[in-house]
């Protein structure tokens, strides 16, 4: 189980505790005080990482390949975008922005979480001709997230982001830069893009009407992560282990779709605080009879983070407490980790090591518990170790058991 974003810092709002330390497991803190549990750096020891890398660490890819992959083409993956040879893949949000001495200020990365009528929005966009023989290509995903795709001749990925990200929160637009100069013209091509998107979505009916019930208009589009087709390397598949992905969220459904896993979606499981646990437990109890080895992927500890809601996150890991009881009940071996640590006092992710254990169905009525979170693990039963060192862990203990 992936817990997107479930380490964090002490929260004042919890009396100095971090959200998992202040919620309530039972579950996990039996889990993990009768089988193994530690700290895990997603990537490497003081390295921020972001969904796409922790994840694709511990969905198998290997840890040179991780550091070369782009946000642009897993986002395309994911929407069923194949890319062709001389495509550039952008992940992009849409976004509320607002002029400002002549510079777009960005007042919401993800435009009040706009969560309908997404298409509605790049529908407006796409295609779009550029020209230079350049055209784009605008596919919503979830909630604000999209890809934005550029085709044509002479593009190159080496290029800067316009997105200010959270830790550049208050901040303005970026002007999109070219790493070298063959990338001068892919670098022309997205700032020309943001600038028409900006024009066309601040008059689309849909953001007016937005902004008269008081809503965030999504009247902005800015980009990251830009990329071309994906070639990976996976530790899993090296060793004959066929795997499966349950999940909501279009990132790490494209990095299965990429690295050849089933993927098991419905429209429950979202990538929210309102996807639905009970089913994605069932559903991964199922995949395990014609897998051997199943990944749920929950995101929205990591919103709670985002939003700055401690509370909000330390009920939702209850939540994922209680539904864990289904698996345990099933007497299979469950690993519990995390892509990244987010800070829910300043909503950015951090390079602090998240919290992990390891449960072999084995130990099943073994004696031992504890208070599963950031502290305990700091002098656990398992070293601080690499996402690839706790995925190998893991695999092993498959074979063990």
């Amino acid at each position: 189980m992936i817990l997107d974003g479930l380490g964090d810092l002490p929260a004042p709002l919890l009396g100095g505790l971090t959200p998992l330390e202040a919620a309530s497991t039972p579950v996990m803190d039996q889990l993990a005080g009768s089988g193994l549990y530690g700290l895990v750096d997603p990537e490497k020891s003081g390295k921020v990482p972001n969904t796409h890398t922790g994840c694709g660490t511990l969905l198998g890819v290997l840890p040179a390949v991780v550091d070369r992959l782009k946000r642009g083409p897993v986002e395309a993956s994911g929407a069923g975008r194949d890319l062709k040879p001389g495509d550039i893949a952008i992940r992009a949000n849409f976004c509320t922005l607002q002029e400002q001495a002549g510079k777009l200020a960005v007042v919401d990365r993800r435009a009040g979480r706009i969560r309908t009528d997404t298409s509605e929005l790049a529908a407006a966009l796409t295609p779009l001709d550029l020209g230079d023989g350049v055209s784009a290509e605008l596919i919503p995903t979830d909630q604000h997230r999209c890809v934005l795709v550029l085709s044509g001749p002479g593009l190159d990925p080496g290029v800067t982001d316009t997105d200010p990200g959270d830790r550049g929160m208050p901040g303005f637009v970026k002007t999109c830069l070219p790493k070298h100069d063959a990338a001068d013209l892919t670098a022309r091509k997205i700032n020309q893009f943001v600038d028409i998107t900006h024009q066309r979505l601040s008059r689309h009916p849909f953001n007016l009407a937005r902004s008269e019930a008081g809503k965030l208009p999504a009247n902005g589009v800015i980009t990251r992560g830009a990329g071309a087709a994906l070639a990976l390397e996976n530790v899993v598949k090296d060793r004959g282990i066929s795997a499966a992905l349950v999940a909501g969220c279009n990132t790490v459904i494209g990095l299965a779709k990429a690295l050849g896993f089933e993927v098991i979606t419905k429209p429950g499981f979202t990538a929210d605080i309102d996807t639905d646990l009970p089913a994605k437990m069932a559903a991964a109890l199922a995949a395990l009879e014609r897998h051997d080895l199943v990944y749920i992927h929950i995101k929205a500890p990591d919103i709670f983070s985002h939003d700055q809601d401690p509370e909000g996150k330390k009920h939702f890991l209850e939540r994922v407490d209680a539904a864990l009881k289904t698996l345990v009940k099933a007497n299979v071996n469950i690993a519990i980790s995390a892509d990244h640590s987010t800070d829910c006092n300043t909503g950015a992710h951090t390079a602090d090591p998240v919290p992990a254990l390891l449960y072999a169905a084995s130990a099943a009525g073994k004696k031992g518990s504890l208070v599963f979170g950031e502290t305990a693990c700091g002098s656990g039963t398992m070293p601080r170790q690499t996402g690839h060192i706790f995925l190998l862990r893991m695999l092993d203990l498959m074979a063990d058991c």
